[in-house]
């Protein structure tokens, strides 16, 4: 959706949605939103429902609560699994 609308911050600092976008999106009142500050812009998105049980080929398997980008998620957890390997394997002599 490339539609751009215009509001403002009241004195209390809410901020209200076009029922256009609520609509369009499937937001309602109440509705629990995350904030994210990317790039010098305010990201608005909807969190997740909570996690459920999904039965994928007669296994149970948990579909998790994630928000924010998954993809900077899995690169933070490589980057932190490196680092904890570098030290583990950092003092150990190899022949």
């Amino acid at each position: 959706m490339e539609t751009k609308f215009t509001t403002e911050i009241d004195e209390r600092g809410r901020v209200s949605i076009a029922p256009e976008l609520l609509s369009a999106l499937q937001l309602s009142p109440g509705t629990t939103l995350v904030l994210e500050l990317k790039d010098g812009r305010i990201v608005l998105e909807p969190l997740p429902a909570d996690p459920e049980l999904i039965d994928k080929n007669g296994l149970l398997v948990v579909r998790p609560r994630i928000t924010g980008n998954i993809v900077d998620w899995v690169q933070q957890d490589r980057d932190e699994r490196i680092a904890h390997l570098s030290k583990e394997f950092s003092g150990k002599t190899h022949f």
